[in-house]
């Protein structure tokens, strides 16, 4: 049964408030009451969409899946290789994307909560999952070469989520960007040329505004 207009927003709000403290505060050292206190909400209300901190963790995972399923629906282009270079531009965003009150007090620990970071796989990895069809397209049309589209599609949001990360592996702006130049050259070799060098400057602006760098 959905959910009437009022509940969603309610739903939503307990989402962006939890997802601002799990990364300001990290999973861990968040508490429902912290939760609740964010919200100005009653626990009955909060406990009536969740019976957990772990459910709402889940929560936040799934939501991300139907964002991006949504988004990989809505997005045109030439070719499947296009769509794939539309969606991870998208996906790289602006800073301004990363959750509100987020990015004012980030403590960069917390980037590395095992929770935060177990979840980001599961994302990543089911993000793959749903960009495989556009990559067994990409080998249909042309656009992309390799036998091994779901492997190339997995390979690819692993890196992203984890192998790239400057604050999981304590890296600096020269090696992070000559990582990402790596991971550029990598996926063009094995036949999915999706990685442009705009996109790599917008990521360092990011992380840059963000302060993952010394």
């Amino acid at each position: 049964m959905a959910r009437s207009e009022k509940a969603e927003q309610t739903y939503r709000q307990i989402l962006e408030a939890s997802t601002k403290l799990f990364f300001t505060q990290g999973y861990e050292k968040t508490s429902i009451q912290d939760i609740l206190d964010e919200l100005k909400m009653s626990r009955g209300v909060v406990y009536y969409y969740f019976k957990s901190k772990k459910e709402i963790l889940d929560a936040i995972t799934s939501q991300r899946l139907d964002e991006m399923r949504s988004l990989i629906q809505e997005t045109q282009a030439e070719n499947a290789r296009g769509k794939i270079v539309k969606i991870l531009s998208a996906l790289i965003g602006n800073v301004e994307d990363v959750p509100q009150g987020v990015e004012e007090d980030l403590p960069l620990e917390h980037m590395a909560d095992p929770h935060i970071v177990l979840a980001n796989m599961q994302a990543q990895t089911n993000d793959a999952k749903l960009l495989l069809g556009l990559f067994e397209e990409g080998v249909r049309d042309g656009s992309i070469q390799t036998e091994y589209p779901l492997q190339l599609a997995e390979l690819m949001f692993m890196l992203f989520s984890t192998w790239l990360n400057p604050i999981l592996f304590k890296r600096d702006l020269e090696q992070t960007t000559a990582h990402l130049k790596f991971v550029q050259q990598t996926l063009s070799k094995l036949g999915a040329d999706v990685l442009s060098d705009e996109m790599i400057s917008q990521i360092i602006k990011n992380w840059k505004q963000l302060a993952y760098f010394n």
